[in-house]
């Protein structure tokens, strides 16, 4: 007999229905003739005869008992008709939809949905989907042609939850809605699901079914003859079903091709958990549009839910600002002659905006990224940031935070700062809490000045008249601020890194904790740009290249150390390195002591001091290099305060520094009482420049100087030595 006709012969046999409902039975269970007699509502003759037939054809046998069961061969032909069953229940809807795109082992297993549920109705069919997305905990995926309209606000909850997405889609892009009939607020969600990184995208060249499962549950509609998808199709929660369709997905999944902005060889597969559980894990590449549209959010959802977060591209954020909560590296992908090629920049703000420095509305706005959470670990590294308002790198909260290898850079500081009574303040990089888990700024490259360029215009009025000072209520002068260190707690490590065109401060560490250490070290620092005289107790001094300041609040000062720095500044009235005590603080505010000022190179072109320490004791000033032209070489200026007595300038060592390249200028007016005689005047000489000068209230201060460099001492106990 051929095989054609023992498939004729089998067709026949299985055409009767008491006689698949037979077969079905004894999938079941294994009976005699009485049993499916019962079951089945048949005489015993009937019964006999159906079995003894489907016997002759392979299908069942008889065990020594009196029981029939099913053979190998027939439980295979049963799941053959589980197909044909499933299918013919469903003809008029195979009649008009194909299968003939999907895989042949899943039309062979097309009976695994013999369970699911058979939706006409489009509208119900969706409603289907948005029941899916607002169920799952664990993973969505998709394949699909487009987003379902109704369900994205749940996707964009399902996102925040921290579930899994996965999604397949053509390569020309999902279809989104039409703009015009929706709310930006809803238009905000459907490009949020379409680029954010938490949404894993692969892309094939047609849509061959529509897929949507989760964990529970699922969703399968399959397209038409000419290949268009209506919605219409099944829905089930039952294993079978839910199997068939997560492996039909890993099927397409599998042979997709990653989307652009996802990289095969780099990303790293992450592990999903609830948000809730903050623990999340993995790599993510996520590609820039340059687009503020779309550009923040996706940065924030990858910082939210990766350990490691590598941008590819240019990055437009807009208005808004990236929060950085928990322990993450952020960095940017590849460099070329020494520039970082990923940028982040900001755009759509307006100038002047007003309000103290600090406060808290603020903070949550006026800056690039924030760092800004309990205990957390954070690195950015290799990142261009421009065209920022206030401060780019904020460092808010946290245990330890790393900015390394990242281009600062402004064409202009002006017009982007936030106007207060002292000028309109920009700062590169500001940490602005405790840390005691540490900081390291290394590395980095800053320049707020970019279009002014060796000229130095930063203000139209910007002249060399010393005398001249900047409006800064009318934004004639921003006052800017490279690096900033504020209430640090552990250690802090500042080193090579070049700062340009920082008008105001280039480096600054102030009102730091006594458990701190702070170490400014073999940075560079150039300004060529005019300084602001911020501030309205150092405006004597039209900006500082390295500034150190006690702590405004009762308790101990840090340590600091400042070593190897190169410091030039080409305008006039700079001081190259300010080390500043508690000056007008409450009592029990501390002086810095034990510092270190050392091996430092000082070039001011037209400057005023080159080191200029105000009520410190116990600081080592020695080998420092200072060249160019200023009014002091090296100044003790202790401040006067009747109330306190105790903020004198003691015990300070300043030797071996070499001053042999630094012109003095000669007194003049600006130089004679300029300023409520705090620094320039006061000399028992009247007006004296030196390269020495230790003011009033200094005591037991040593100075050695070499043969030439002339001493003014004010002070009482003193010991002044000259070295041949």
């Amino acid at each position: 007999m051929s095989g054609l006709e023992r498939l004729c012969d089998l067709l026949f046999e299985v055409s009767n229905e008491d006689r698949l409902r037979i077969l079905l039975q004894l999938e079941e269970r294994a009976m005699r003739v009485t049993d499916i007699s019962r079951e089945l509502g048949l005489s015993i003759q009937e019964s006999s005869r159906h079995v003894s037939r489907l016997g002759e054809v392979g299908l069942t046998r008889k065990d020594v008992e009196g029981f029939y069961r099913l053979t190998p061969y027939g439980v295979l032909i049963l799941e053959n008709l589980r197909e044909l069953e499933f299918t013919s229940k469903h003809s008029e809807y195979f009649s008009k939809h194909t299968i003939e795109r999907l895989p042949k082992e899943f039309v062979k297993r097309i009976g695994d949905l013999a369970d699911s549920k058979y939706t006409h109705n489009m509208m119900d069919f969706l409603q289907s989907i948005e029941k899916i997305t607002r169920n799952a905990e664990e993973k969505i995926w998709l394949y699909v042609d487009r987003y379902p309209v109704n369900s994205i606000v749940f996707i964009n909850e399902a996102l925040d939850r921290g579930v899994e997405f996965k999604c397949i889609e053509p390569v020309e892009g999902i279809i989104g809605p039409n703009p015009s009939i929706y709310e930006p607020k809803e238009m905000e969600g459907f490009r949020r699901a379409g680029t954010t990184p938490l949404v894993e995208h692969r892309t094939k060249e047609k849509v061959d079914a529509f897929l949507f499962l989760s964990e529970d549950e699922c969703a399968l509609a399959l397209p038409t003859p000419d290949g268009e998808l209506d919605y219409r199709g099944f829905t089930a929660e039952d294993e079978r079903s839910l199997k068939w369709c997560m492996d039909l997905f890993q099927h397409y999944w599998e042979t997709a091709e990653p989307r652009v902005y996802i990289s095969p060889m780099e990303y790293v597969q992450p592990r999903r958990v609830s948000v809730l559980e903050a623990e999340t894990c993995g790599r993510i590449i996520v590609e820039g549009r340059d687009d503020s549209s779309i550009d923040h959010q996706a940065i924030q959802d990858a910082v939210d839910n990766f350990d490691e977060v590598v941008l590819r591209g240019a990055f437009n954020i807009g208005l808004s600002a990236v929060v950085i909560s928990r322990s993450v590296v952020i960095r940017g992908e590849g460099r070329e002659d020494d520039v970082p090629l990923t940028k982040v920049y900001k755009s759509g703000w307006a100038f002047p905006f007003y309000g103290a420095p600090g406060r808290a509305h603020l903070q949550q706005r006026r800056h690039a990224f924030l760092v800004n959470g309990e205990g957390i670990d954070v690195t950015i590294e290799n990142i261009h940031f421009t065209d920022f308002d206030y401060t780019c790198l904020d460092g808010h909260n946290g245990n330890s935070m790393t900015i390394r290898n990242n281009r600062i850079t402004l064409e202009t500081g002006l017009g982007r700062g936030v106007s207060s009574s002292t000028g309109d303040q920009v700062i590169g990089i500001m940490q602005f809490a405790g840390f005691p888990g540490g900081v390291r700024i290394e590395g980095n490259y800053l320049d707020f000045a970019l279009y002014y360029g060796p000229s130095g215009i930063i203000s139209r009025w910007g002249a060399d008249d010393p005398n001249y000072r900047p409006d800064l209520t009318k934004h004639n002068c921003y006052a800017g601020f490279g690096i900033d260190i504020y209430h640090a707690c552990g250690k802090v490590v500042i080193e090579n890194n070049i700062v340009r065109n920082v008008n105001t401060r280039a480096i600054v560490a102030a009102d730091n904790k006594g458990s701190a250490h702070i170490q400014i070290r073999n940075n560079t620092v150039i300004s060529e740009v005019y300084g602001p005289y911020w501030g309205p107790r150092t405006s004597h001094f039209a900006g500082v290249g390295i500034s150190a300041r006690s702590p405004t609040t009762v308790g101990p000062a840090p340590r600091i150390e400042i070593t190897g720095n190169t410091v030039r500044c080409d305008k006039v009235n700079y001081c190259g390195i300010r080390i500043a005590g508690p000056g007008f603080r409450p009592e029990g505010a501390d002086k810095l002591t034990d510092g270190i000022v050392k091996n430092n190179r000082i070039h001011l072109e037209d400057g005023s001091i080159g080191i200029f320490t105000e009520s410190c004791d116990n600081f080592e000033i020695a080998s420092n290099t200072l060249t160019g032209r200023a009014y002091y070489g090296v100044g003790l200026f202790p401040v006067i305060d009747p109330k306190r007595t105790d903020l004198g300038a003691h015990g300070n060592i300043v030797e071996d520094n070499d001053m042999g390249g630094l012109e003095l200028k000669d007194p003049d007016e600006y130089s004679k009482g300029l300023f409520d005689e705090k620094v320039y005047a006061g000399s028992k000489a009247g007006s004296t420049t030196s390269y020495i000068w230790l003011n009033t209230n200094t005591k037991g201060n040593v100075v050695k100087v070499s043969s030439g460099e002339t001493v003014v001492d004010e002070g009482k106990d003193n010991t002044i030595m000259c070295e041949e």
